[in-house]
Parts: C-alpha cells; structure tokens; sequence
C-alpha cells in the first residue's frame, strides 16, 4: 500500500464546506464554556461569529462578552451540559470551564456516555493527524486501544479519508527480539506492550484495515503520512500530545463521539477556538443535511 498518497491530510475545505451551509432556521446555536475573561479567547469567538450564533456560559465574576448572550451561572458546566441535553443549543465547546464536570454532568444528564475522544493535530509543517488515547486514565489494556483506533477509524472513513493506523510500543523492534523471553520488571512490561500492539495490529488487519507496529518511531510513522495513531496508553499518548503542541503544533478539534449530540473538547492551553466552532458547526450541518447560503 502506498501510504504516502494519504500524507499531508486536510480537513479545512470539507470543514469550511460543512460549516457555510445552514438551513432555514439559519446559523446553528452552540453553547462555549468560558472560566474568565481572556482577549484573546474573546477575539477567536468574535471570529468564529460568523459560523454560529454563540451562547457563553460562565461562573460569577465573569462579565457580559460584548456581541454574544452570556448566561451566568454558579455550576456553568452544570449549566453548559444542560443546555445541550435539554436541546437548547445544539452543540457546545467545553472551552475553559472543567472538562470532567461538563461531562459527568451530560452524561448524568442524557443518559449517555461517549466512546473516545480523538485529537485532532496541526503541526508547524501542516501535517494532520489524529492521536488518541491522549487522557491519562484512558488505553491501559489493549482491548481499549483495539476499540479506539477502530472508532476513529470508523470516523475517519466517514470524512472521505483512508485511515492508516500508528501502533506505538515502549520498546524497539530490535530490543524486544532481544529480549523478549523476560517477562518480569520494566523490561517484562516493555515486552507486554510489544505484545499488545501486535495483537492490535493483528485485529486490525483482520476488520480490513491497514495497521503498523511503529514500536517507538513516532516522528517517522508521521513523515509516512499515518492519518491514526495510538500510543501505548492515555500517559504516554497525553506526554506525546504536549510534546507536539510545545513544539508549535496546535490542536485543530477534539470531539467526543458516542453521544448524540455534538460535542466538542479541547485543551486547556488553548486560546484559539475557531477551527473547534468551525468544526462542531461542521458536525451539526452534516447531521441536518443543510443546504448551501
């Protein structure tokens, strides 16, 4: 297979697409969760005005946002996840406000729970990828990474694209064929990730998609183009995460699917959030079938 040919992935014009549509009842309404005052978070909002109309949801302290509704609110994530499982706006941006009470409350709230959350990247070449399992708690055993890759394979499909899958180890190739009769201490836990992404591979391979065990040559599985990547667990895959953002990489979207309304996640450094409302109007638009302006 020629991974190249899928190098250098885009979702701007798809996204772009997707969020200039709207239907008769026009722009989409979409709640974001705002801690406190930031210029620079309110001037990506402003930007992003022209895709949504936005509803700001924040705790005591924070003022009126000059340009958009703002709701206040003693428990704003309390508040944020009830507006969406109440229907009341059709999607949201957890923004700045604490991601675990936002989506404990949803989740409470509808009854729901969601899947995975894949990270979608930018980094300072261009180069997009989506990295996941990337919280600590998440993708200890395999059967959990098996389940995520899967996923956001699925979604990636679905966006038009061929999703070449990264599998990550905490050992070299050459290493464990050393060494791979030891089965206790770090070196035993070494191998057992090696295992692991094998037998990840392998299911892969089985449901028809094209995996590779990179061991750790992260940077060289991304030079090949590999659209999915999945690291050893949610530890190394949240250290892999911060490492590409130090190093000028941005976080394009973070949605988190299994729910059934749109939902969309971030990271907590970021100020910029139009790519994010882009993204989620763009979720909301393919969902309704919206037409063109």
């Amino acid at each position: 297979m020629n991974v190249s040919s899928v190098a250098n992935i885009d979702f701007r014009n798809q996204v772009a697409e997707f969020a200039g549509l709207v239907d008769n009842c026009g722009m989409p309404v979409i709640g974001f969760g705002l801690k406190e005052f930031d210029t620079e978070i309110v001037a990506s909002l402003n930007r992003s005005a022209k895709w949504a109309k936005i509803l700001v949801v924040g705790p005591p302290g924070l003022a009126a946002i000059e340009g958009f509704d703002t709701i206040i609110d003693g428990y704003p994530e309390q508040r944020l996840a009830t507006l969406l499982a109440t229907d009341e706006v059709e999607g949201i941006v957890r923004g700045t406000i604490d991601d675990f009470k936002t989506l404990e409350a949803y989740e409470r709230l509808s009854g729901e729970r969601h899947t995975f959350i894949p990270a979608l990247l930018e980094l300072p070449k261009g180069q997009q990828l989506f990295l996941s399992p990337a919280s600590n708690p998440e993708g200890w055993v395999k059967e959990d990474r098996l389940h995520i890759a899967e996923g956001i394979s699925a979604f990636v499909a679905d966006w038009g694209i061929n999703p070449t899958i990264a599998v990550y180890t905490g050992v070299r190739h050459d290493t464990y064929e050393r060494r791979k009769h030891e089965c206790g201490g770090i070196i035993g836990t070494l191998n057992k990730t090696y295992q692991d992404a094998e037998w990840i591979v392998a299911e892969l391979t089985k449901k028809g998609y094209f995996a590779k065990n990179w061991s750790i040559d992260l940077n060289v599985a991304i030079k090949e183009g590999y659209v999915v990547h999945i690291p050893v667990n949610g530890m190394v895959g949240n250290q892999a995460f911060r490492g590409l953002l130090a190093g000028g990489g941005k976080v394009l979207a973070a949605p988190r699917l299994g729910l059934s309304r749109p939902y969309e996640d971030n990271s907590r450094t970021e100020k910029d959030f139009d790519f994010h409302i882009k993204w989620l109007v763009a979720q909301i638009n393919r969902r309704k079938g919206s037409q063109p302006r």
